[in-house]
């Protein structure tokens, strides 16, 4: 799709309260990110950039499985968005972390910011292991995105709802097989 054409969607899509990604299958996203990690959350913080124009959240991760990648036992990710002295920003489709959160994370380095990751397709690149009716799941909740198929002309899928993904343990061996390893 012609870049300008995609630009133009991101632009009308985001007046409508919703950001748009390239849509990617979770076995296209665990071949392409460069990092995915099962993770828990530590804390979060939001501050300005330098310019005060801009509020970016870091949030620190504690990793309980390296599924690809080497990223350490800590990672810090960086995300659009966030609240600082009662002045927020939000940024529709970004993920979020709540202290405590367990979830996969498909990761790619954040630019300009040595040893920080950004979340690869803003919330489509955040799993939750959570409950689902009483069991345990791998919900991934995309609230906020709209998804779009170049290839297919730019057409432009709003995204309903969190989505079961199985169980964790299943989800997590299918990410390991699409991202070409096994442990």
């Amino acid at each position: 799709m012609n870049p300008r054409k995609l630009l133009a969607l991101l632009v009308l899509s985001t007046a409508a309260s919703a950001t748009v990604v390239v849509h990617r299958t979770l076995d296209e996203m665990a071949q392409r990110s460069p990092v995915i990690v099962r993770a828990r959350v530590v804390r979060s913080i939001a501050a300005w950039d330098e310019q005060k124009r801009t509020i970016w959240t870091w949030t620190e991760l504690t990793v309980t499985d390296p599924i690809k990648g080497k990223p350490g036992p800590l990672v810090l990710v960086k995300q659009p968005g966030g609240e600082v002295d009662g002045i927020g920003q939000a940024v529709s489709g970004a993920a979020t972390f709540r202290e405590g959160d367990d979830c996969v994370l498909f990761l790619e380095p954040a630019p300009h910011e040595t040893g920080a990751f950004m979340v690869s397709g803003m919330a489509a690149g955040k799993v939750l292991m959570t409950q689902w009716k009483g069991l345990p799941a791998a919900v991934r909740d995309t609230q906020g995105l709209e998804f779009a198929r170049p290839a297919g002309g730019g057409v432009v899928e709003k995204v309903q709802g969190p989505e079961f993904l199985g169980s964790p343990e299943a989800f997590i061996q299918r990410i390991r097989a699409a991202a070409g390893g096994v442990k």
